[in-house]
C-alpha cells in the first residue's frame, strides 16, 4: 500500500466514526432498534488489489445504454462507474485492466452490436450495466459468442452456466417486500407502467393513465390515506365539513416504469402532505431515482422504503469483515475521485464527477472476472467462465458489497432487505455540493 493509499484510509477511518451519529438518526421509522456497537476500527482489506497470474492486454467490455434524460436502461450509467473503481484498485498494484465500453443504442439489436463490438476487441468478459430487454438481448448475444457475461442491474432469462446475476432474485424481492409491508391490511398501489410484485395486494390501485395528470392521481391518494378530506359535493350546503375516509390507506405502494417517473410520483404525493409509507419495490436504488427527486424539490426520508440487498454505504460503519470491504472499496472511490487522470466508462468526463453513484455492484462483477482470469491465467473467455463457475467471494477477495457465490446464475449470496430513505451525508464520499443527498439504509435483521 503507498503512502497516498494510508494517507485516505486513515482519513476514512476518522471520518465514519463521525458519520455514526447520522446512521443512527436514518434508521428509527417502523423498525426495531438496532444494538448499539462500538466505534468503528479502520479498514484492513487493502485499497490496491492485486491480480497475479492476469495475462496482458486484459479488457472486460462493458455495455451501456448511453443518455442522461431519462433513457430506459440508462437508470444504472452512473452507478456502473464502480467498475472504474475496480479497474484502479488493480491498477495501483501494476495490473492493466482495460474497460472498452458500447452504448446498446437503448434497443435489443443495439445490444447484440455492442457486443459483437466487445468480442471483435478481444474482451475476455462483459459486464452489462443496461436494464430491459436490451440487457436480457446482450446476455444472449454473450452467450452465442461464448462470453462470460454478468448483470448487476438485471435478470437474464434461462441463463447459461457462463451468464450471472448479482441483482436480487425475484423470491428475495417478494420476501422482502413482504417484511415492509408487514401490519399494513390496507395498501394502495399508484402505478405508472411499473411493474408489480406478486406480493403486493393492494385493497384499491390507481393507474395514473385514469387521471388527468399526475398531481390529480396524488390528490386522489391523498384522499384514500386519509391526508386529505373527501370532496364535498357540489350541492352541499354553506358551511359543511369536510369529512376524511373511514378507512384510510395505512400504506402506498408507488411503481413506475422508469426512475424519472418514479421521482415524479413520489414528490407529488409528498406534495399532498401524504404522511404514510411509500413502498418502492423497483427501480428507487438508481441514481437517476435520486436525481430527479432532488430536481424535483422531493424529500427524502424514511418514509420513503425500498428493497436491496443488506450492504450501502453504512455498512463502513460496521465492525466486521463486510464493514472492511466496504471502507476499502470507498477509500478506493475517494482515491480515484482525487485524480484528473481517472475517466468514467465513456471517457468523456472526470471520474469524479461520478464518485457519488459508483456503486459496489459494478466494481465487484469487475473484480469477479479478474479473479477468475487470474486464477485461471488466462483471458481466454471459456476459462475464464469455467473458473468463475468454481469461485465465490467476499470481502477478502476484495468485494465491496455483499458476497457472492458463482456456482448458480443468481450469484447473490445475501437477501433483499427493506432499505429506508435518509438525507444524511456520511462523509464517506469525496464531497460534491451538486450530489443529491439520498442514502438506502437497510434495515437491522432482527434477532
Amino acid at each position: 500500500m503507498n503512502s497516498r493509499t494510508k494517507l485516505l484510509t486513515l482519513i476514512i477511518a476518522g471520518v465514519v466514526v463521525v458519520a455514526a451519529a447520522a446512521i443512527v438518526l436514518a434508521t428509527t421509522l417502523h423498525r426495531p432498534k438496532e444494538v448499539a456497537k462500538p466505534d468503528p476500527v479502520a479498514a484492513t482489506v487493502p485499497v490496491a488489489l492485486d491480480a497475479e497470474g492476469l495475462p496482458e492486454n486484459f479488457s472486460i467490455g462493458v455495455v451501456m445504454t448511453f443518455g442522461s434524460s431519462g433513457e430506459p436502461g440508462s437508470e444504472y450509467n452512473r452507478a456502473a462507474q464502480g467498475a472504474v473503481v475496480a479497474a484502479h484498485r488493480f491498477a495501483q498494484d501494476g495490473a492493466d485492466v482495460a474497460l472498452p465500453t458500447q452504448n446498446d443504442s437503448g434497443t435489443e439489436d443495439g445490444a447484440r452490436a455492442a457486443v459483437r463490438a466487445l468480442a471483435d476487441q478481444g474482451v475476455s468478459g462483459i459486464v452489462v450495466a443496461s436494464t430491459g430487454p436490451q440487457a436480457v438481448a446482450a446476455a444472449k448475444a454473450a452467450e452465442e459468442l461464448n462470453l462470460p457475461v454478468i448483470l448487476p442491474y438485471a435478470e437474464p432469462v434461462d441463463p447459461a452456466p457462463s451468464t450471472w446475476t448479482t441483482k436480487p432474485s425475484a423470491a428475495s424481492v417478494e420476501g422482502a417486500l413482504g417484511a415492509a409491508l408487514a401490519g399494513k391490511t390496507r395498501v394502495l398501489l399508484v402505478n405508472d407502467g411499473g411493474p408489480v410484485p406478486a406480493s403486493v395486494q393492494p385493497t384499491q390501485t390507481f393507474n395514473l393513465g385514469d387521471f388527468e395528470n399526475v398531481m390529480a392521481a396524488a390528490q386522489a391518494a391523498a384522499v384514500q390515506t386519509g391526508d386529505q378530506p373527501l370532496p364535498l359535493a357540489e350541492d352541499a350546503p354553506e358551511g359543511t365539513e369536510a369529512m376524511n375516509v373511514a378507512e384510510p390507506a395505512d400504506a402506498v405502494v408507488v411503481s413506475a416504469a422508469t426512475p424519472q417517473r418514479l421521482a415524479r410520483l413520489v414528490q407529488a404525493l409528498q406534495s399532498r402532505n401524504v404522511s404514510v409509507p411509500l413502498v418502492l419495490p423497483d427501480g428507487a436504488s438508481a441514481p437517476a431515482f435520486a436525481t430527479a427527486l432532488a430536481e424535483l424539490d422531493g424529500t427524502a426520508s424514511g418514509q420513503l422504503v425500498t428493497v436491496a440487498p443488506a450492504g450501502g454505504d453504512g455498512t463502513a460503519l460496521q465492525q466486521d469483515a463486510q464493514g472492511r470491504g466496504m471502507s476499502a472499496f470507498l477509500s478506493a472511490v475517494r482515491l480515484a475521485a482525487g485524480e484528473s487522470t481517472v475517466h468514467n466508462l465513456t471517457v468523456d468526463a472526470p471520474f469524479s464527477g461520478d464518485a457519488w453513484a459508483a456503486d459496489t455492484a459494478s466494481h465487484d462483477a469487475v473484480v469477479a472476472l479478474v479473479r477468475a482470469a487470474a486464477t485461471a491465467e488466462s483471458g481466454d473467455p471459456a476459462e475464464v467462465s469455467a473458473m468463475l463457475r468454481t469461485m465465490s467471494f467476499g470481502p477478502g477477495e476484495g468485494m465491496g458489497g455483499p458476497a457472492l457465490n458463482f456456482s448458480q446464475s443468481n450469484a447473490l449470496a445475501v437477501e433483499a432487505v427493506p432499505a429506508y430513505a435518509s438525507p444524511q451525508d456520511l462523509g464517506l464520499r469525496p464531497a460534491d455540493e451538486e450530489a443529491p443527498r439520498l442514502v438506502w439504509v437497510p434495515a437491522p435483521a432482527t434477532p
